[in-house]
């Protein structure tokens, strides 16, 4: 006989069916145990990092094991590193409705785990979808099973040449004009240097070089480095820096720290429809440019604050062929003086 039990605790509330009480009852010490490790679950990464992001993990996590059929608490961590990855990386706004697209639970499993084994990879991606499936059915949307493979199309894919149209006439539809600089900063950093969330935040009108040879951007924090600017987004640079004070922040003159939260704070009061851009996606954009371009790779490394060929590997898709003539001229090659001397 089926037998029904409610079990109610702290900031949970879980309706069990099962077939015995003893059955039932595990369970639900089970389910209880679980939300008692949502509450007291401390990440592998720093404080600073978590605390912005704690809240709402946890308030997450609570809601997805209040509508789930047993405990949940396995998926803490990733999810943890998902939404750290959208705030940092992919500069997005604490909410749910954007949490929960599968494009971008793809982005991160192909973009936002790096050196993660690819078994590892499949835990991940079936444990965000199962996330989204228990969250979304619970407001009554169906939704695929989580093991359903996701169509072999990659989210994280560059912009496009209409894509950065787009995203330029986003850039001048904001309000007030120190916004519209702000927006167009962002852009000319994230697509014309390939600046990630944690270096763009950290750039300050000193930190740019302006001489005959362009626009140099000096970046501070764990990759220190020096990026040319593309000659296309160079303007936006020199127009904010002839009017924002020596020593304020690039990006977002009125703030006073470093906090990555900046991007996304900026991103969530953003106005207009349609494409907002993503700095994943622009710096994706701006690798995929130089290696089209034919970039020296070493050089390419020092400017992205790369450390390995590897990581330059899922961007190979996205570089078009460059034909038989440029593949024998450029293989062909000059002589050198010299090749491995170091001194």
């Amino acid at each position: 006989m089926l037998s029904n039990l409610q079990i109610g605790v702290p900031h949970l509330y879980v309706q069990y069916t099962c077939r015995t009480s003893n059955g039932c009852q595990k369970q639900a010490m089970s389910s209880i145990d679980s939300a008692a490790r949502i509450d007291s679950y401390r990440p592998a990464f720093p404080e600073k990092y978590w605390g912005p992001i704690e809240p709402f993990v946890r308030a997450l996590m609570r809601d997805v094991q209040a509508s789930a059929t047993r405990p949940v608490d396995a998926m803490l961590s990733v999810v943890a590193q998902y939404v750290l990855w959208t705030r940092q990386s992919a500069g997005l706004p604490l909410e749910r409705e954007v949490l929960l697209q599968r494009e971008l639970i793809e982005e991160f499993i192909n973009h936002g785990c790096p050196g993660v084994r690819k078994t590892s990879l499949a835990t991940y991606r079936s444990r965000l979808l199962l996330m989204r499936k228990i969250l979304l059915e619970a407001e009554g949307i169906r939704v695929r099973a989580a093991s359903t493979p996701f169509p072999a199309v990659d989210p994280a894919r560059p912009y496009t040449v209409r894509d950065l149209a787009a995203l330029r006439s986003w850039a001048d539809g904001q309000h007030p004009a120190t916004r519209i600089r702000d927006a167009k900063v962002l852009l000319a950093l994230g697509a014309g240097a390939g600046l990630r969330t944690e270096d763009l935040v950290r750039v300050t009108v000193n930190d740019v070089q302006m001489d005959d040879l362009g626009v140099l951007i000096n970046v501070h924090g764990r990759h220190p480095r020096s990026v040319p600017v593309l000659a296309e987004w160079e303007e936006p640079i020199k127009t904010a820096v002839s009017s924002i004070p020596k020593g304020k922040p690039l990006f977002g003159e009125g703030r006073t720290s470093y906090n990555n939260n900046g991007v996304s704070n900026f991103l969530s009061r953003a106005t207009g429809a349609g494409l907002k851009p993503s700095l994943a996606r622009l710096r994706i954009t701006w690798i995929v440019h130089h290696l089209t371009l034919g970039t020296p790779v070493v050089l390419l490394m020092q400017a992205a604050g790369i450390a390995t060929l590897e990581a330059f590997d899922r961007y190979l898709t996205y570089v078009p062929d460059a034909g038989t003539l440029a593949f024998r001229e450029a293989l062909r090659g000059t002589a050198i003086d010299q090749i491995g001397d170091r001194s």
